[in-house]
């Protein structure tokens, strides 16, 4: 049999200034139906709110909550999938526990009864990140660790251009981490899969053409990193259709809990 033809792709990869955090509105999002959000989350700030958002969740994200030991692993659950609920019902102008996700192409989460809204998590340390928008998306984030022995995947992950781009850089951690996003928030915005061979996905600035395994009607696409936060790098992947002005970024606080 003969292998599945691959579709070709166009991919810009860029870096944003200072990211300008908007205060979400108590009412939630204003506009995504329309623009891509990214709403980050900090979990120990919030986690005094756990358990009137344990409420939210439904009796099986009850049960896989309490399944975590580490109390830091417990609340960061509870405060970032409960968000998440209140985010989306927002959007859609339901209650949060009325929501049903469900598995699309390759395990990629999607809103079963909305699939138009497209939704992305991702949280490392004491950050939460829900990017949500009107067309497929996808967001990483990963808190720095200079003592992660990330030269053991290098080679199984990396190119020979971006194992350079590590080498060079004047803080080797820092520009790891910088591409991993990038490379993570791309393979999950197109839903190429963990199986995806991360070698192959471009993470350096500039645009690149890539041979997608899996087929994804959208050809362009753009991937911005960011910091999350002191410590903390993200990566924003989303349609080049959708232009930067049409990106915004907002902190969630206890006006969305107490709403």
């Amino acid at each position: 049999m003969l292998p599945a033809p691959r579709s070709a792709m166009l991919l810009t990869y860029t870096s944003l200034p200072a990211v300008d955090w908007l205060v979400l509105p108590a009412a939630g999002l204003p506009g995504c139906r329309r623009e891509v959000a990214v709403c980050r989350v900090p979990v120990a700030e919030n986690q005094l709110h756990s358990p009137h958002l344990f409420g939210l969740l439904t009796l099986a994200e009850q049960q896989r909550a309490r399944r975590y030991h580490a109390v830091a692993d417990y609340h960061r659950f509870v405060v970032g999938r409960a968000t998440l609920r209140l985010l989306l019902g927002g959007c859609l102008g339901v209650p949060p526990a009325a929501l049903h996700f469900a598995a699309g192409p390759n395990y990629k989460p999607l809103l079963a009864t909305a699939p138009e809204l497209h939704y992305n998590v991702s949280h490392s340390g004491n950050w939460v990140l829900i990017a949500i928008g009107p067309m497929a998306l996808g967001v990483d984030v990963e808190k720095i660790n200079a003592d992660f022995p990330f030269e053991e995947i290098l080679d199984h992950s990396f190119s020979p251009a971006e194992r350079a781009f590590v080498a060079q850089h004047p803080v080797p951690a820092a520009a790891f981490y910088r591409l991993w996003t990038r490379k993570e928030a791309f393979v999950k915005g197109t839903a190429q899969g963990i199986d995806a061979d991360f070698a192959r996905v471009p993470a350096l600035d500039g645009r690149h053409q890539w041979q997608a395994a899996h087929p994804n009607p959208i050809g362009s696409w753009t991937v911005s990193s960011f910091a999350a936060a002191a410590g903390y790098v993200a990566a924003l992947a989303y349609p080049a259709a959708i232009p930067a002005s049409q990106v915004q970024f907002y902190e969630v606080g206890e006006g969305l809990f107490r709403g």
